[in-house]
C-alpha cells in the first residue's frame, strides 16, 4: 500500500516534515496549538481515546509523490473525521499537489475500513488548494471569514433591556428548539453537507447538528440562549482555549433589525471579559450570514482569513440480499428419438 499508519520509527520523518506542514481546522489550531508528532504518538497511549490517526507516505522512485504525511481527527460520537495536517505544504521545496492527492485518496480508503463515512476539511480559500481538494473527491459547501478581536473588548451600543431579560443559560430541554433554530438559519445544502438532515449512524441514532456539538477537541463550551415567543430566537456559545476564545453566534443575521445579533455578541464578549479569558477572540462568519460583518466592526473585530469548508462522502460496501428479478426458465421437454438417418452416397 502506498501509505500506511504512523509507526514509532517514523518519528524523525514526521518531525522533519512538520516544519513544512499546512494546518487545517484553524479554530482548534488558534485555541490550542499542538505538535503533529505528539498527536501521532497519542494513538499509542493505552489510556487515551484514539482521537487522531496519522498516515505516512514513504516510497522511492515514484516521481513527485514520494514523501509526506496526513493527520485526521476522529469524532468519537460520529462516523466522521476532520483533516488536521498535510505535509509538505504546496509551497514547500518538495511540495506538490500530487502528494496531497495521493495522501487524501489513499487515507480515505483506509478510513472507510474504520467505518468513517464523511471527511471534512476547512482550508484557506485559495484556488490552488480548493482545486486540489476537488480533484481528491471533496466538494465546497460553504465559505467563511474568520474575524479576530485582538485588543480590549468593546462595550458596544446599548441593547434593549427587554431582549436582555430573555437571555439565559442553555438547558438540556432546549435541544429540540436549538435544532429548529439551526434549520431556520442554515441553507439546506449546508445542512445536508453537515449531516443534519435526518442522517444517522445506521443504528437508529441521528446525527446532532453543529449547534449541539463541539468539534474543538476537549475544549469547554458555555452556551446561552435567547428565548422567543415560539421557541429560541438565538444562541451564543463560547469555546474556551488556552491561547484564545472562539465565539459562535446562531441567529438570523439577515434581518434589518440587528438587535438580536448585538445582544448575543455583546453578552458573549462581556462574559469573556469577566472571566479574564486570555488571548484574542475569534468568530467565523459564513457567506450566508451577510448582516454580521458590520456589527463585528463596531465591536472592534477585523477580518483575519478567508476559509473554504469542504466535505467528502465515503461510500462503503455492504452485502445486501437482493430479490432475484430474472424470469424463470421453462423446463425443456424430453427429446423424442426419431428415425433420422444420414443419407448414403448413391452408387453409380
Amino acid at each position: 500500500m502506498p501509505i500506511r499508519p504512523f509507526a514509532p520509527g517514523d518519528a524523525l520523518f514526521v518531525q522533519r516534515l512538520s516544519r513544512y506542514a499546512t494546518r487545517f481546522h484553524i479554530g482548534r489550531f488558534l485555541l490550542q496549538p499542538s505538535s503533529p508528532l505528539q498527536a501521532a504518538f497519542s494513538a499509542y497511549l493505552p489510556w487515551a481515546f484514539k482521537s487522531s490517526i496519522t498516515y505516512v507516505l514513504r516510497q522511492e522512485g515514484h516521481g513527485l509523490a514520494r514523501a509526506g504525511f496526513v493527520q485526521w481527527q476522529l469524532q468519537s460520537s460520529r462516523a466522521e473525521a476532520d483533516l488536521m495536517v498535510l505535509s509538505p505544504a504546496l509551497d514547500a521545496p518538495d511540495g506538490h499537489p500530487a502528494i496531497w492527492h495521493k495522501l487524501l485518496a489513499e487515507s480515505a480508503l483506509s478510513l472507510a475500513n474504520h467505518q468513517i463515512r464523511r471527511l471534512y476539511s476547512e482550508l484557506s480559500d485559495q484556488p490552488l488548494l480548493v482545486n486540489t481538494f476537488m480533484q481528491a473527491g471533496f466538494h465546497l459547501y460553504a465559505r467563511e471569514t474568520v474575524w479576530r478581536l485582538a485588543g480590549n473588548v468593546q462595550v458596544g451600543p446599548p441593547v434593549d433591556a427587554r431582549l436582555r431579560g430573555r437571555l439565559r443559560p442553555q438547558m438540556r430541554q432546549d435541544q429540540w428548539a436549538l435544532e429548529q433554530l439551526y434549520a431556520r438559519i442554515t441553507p439546506q445544502p449546508v445542512r445536508q453537507a453537515e449531516a443534519a438532515e435526518g442522517e444517522g449512524d445506521g443504528k437508529g441514532e441521528t446525527f446532532a447538528p453543529p449547534i449541539l456539538t463541539n468539534r474543538h477537541l476537549h475544549r469547554p463550551l458555555s452556551s446561552y440562549v435567547l428565548e422567543g415567543k415560539d421557541g429560541i430566537d438565538g444562541c451564543v456559545q463560547i469555546i474556551w482555549g488556552q491561547m484564545g476564545v472562539w465565539l459562535r453566534l446562531w441567529v438570523d443575521s439577515n434581518q434589518p433589525d440587528t438587535g438580536q445579533v448585538r445582544l448575543l455578541l455583546g453578552d458573549g464578549l462581556q462574559r469573556i471579559a469577566a472571566s479574564r479569558g486570555q488571548g484574542p477572540v475569534y468568530i467565523g462568519v459564513r457567506d450566508y450570514q451577510s448582516g454580521m460583518g458590520s456589527v463585528l466592526e463596531e465591536y472592534g473585530f477585523a477580518p483575519l482569513t478567508d476559509r473554504a469548508r469542504m466535505v467528502r462522502t465515503i461510500w462503503q460496501r455492504a452485502k445486501v440480499a437482493v430479490e432475484s428479478r430474472l424470469t424463470g426458465l421453462e423446463a425443456v421437454r424430453e427429446a423424442i428419438p426419431g428415425s433420422l438417418a444420414m443419407p448414403q452416397a448413391r452408387q453409380e
